[in-house]
């Protein structure tokens, strides 16, 4: 007897284009490294805290002597470290188009080929921005000083500072100035 069922069939699966995989490669190393960046512990504050905590507390000036006061003098009170975001040139969002639309070709079929090819490409353009932001992001330093008429001011350079909290410090505009 013979069998009189129809088989159906199923078309052959086809194996990714190697640019997909390539695409995908360096898509998941620009991340890896962008988060390996991000997560880094960042402890200039936690040295500061240290090295604060090892000081002996200053003696108070005797009341019958009264110091002339200096209206730019301060004590260095806190040292931040802050990562300010980097401008986008578009470089990153172009790149992270093409990649991304190419990506998404190689998904769906007919008009959901087109559409995954579009989907794909806005989807690496914001990816590619984001990515070029990050690595475009720069640490700077924000000093905090207690003023000697009790007020305090933050000021904010690009290159670690060689003052430790608690260090005497005259502020001249945006830098500071060790003091005996």
């Amino acid at each position: 007897m013979q069998d009189t069922t129809n088989s159906i069939s199923t078309p052959a699966r086809r194996a990714p284009h190697p640019m997909f995989l390539i695409a995908a490669a360096a898509v998941a190393a620009v991340s890896l490294i962008a988060a390996a960046q991000w997560l880094a512990p960042k402890d200039a504050q936690s040295q500061g805290a240290q090295q604060a905590a090892t000081k002996p507390a200053a003696k108070p000036a005797p009341a019958a002597r009264v110091a002339a006061t200096c209206p730019d003098c301060g004590v260095v009170t806190a040292i931040h470290e802050v990562k300010q975001a980097g401008e986008g040139t578009g470089a990153g969002a172009v790149a992270g188009g093409v990649l991304g639309g190419v990506v998404g070709h190689q998904f769906g079929g007919g008009r959901g080929k087109d559409a995954m090819t579009v989907v794909g490409a806005v989807g690496g353009a914001v990816a590619g921005h984001q990515i070029e932001k990050q690595m475009r992001a720069k640490t700077v330093y924000r000093i905090d000083v207690k003023m000697e008429d009790g007020s305090v001011r933050s000021i904010t350079q690009s290159n670690p500072p060689a003052l430790a909290v608690g260090a005497k410090v005259r502020v001249n505009g945006n830098q500071l100035v060790a003091r005996g």
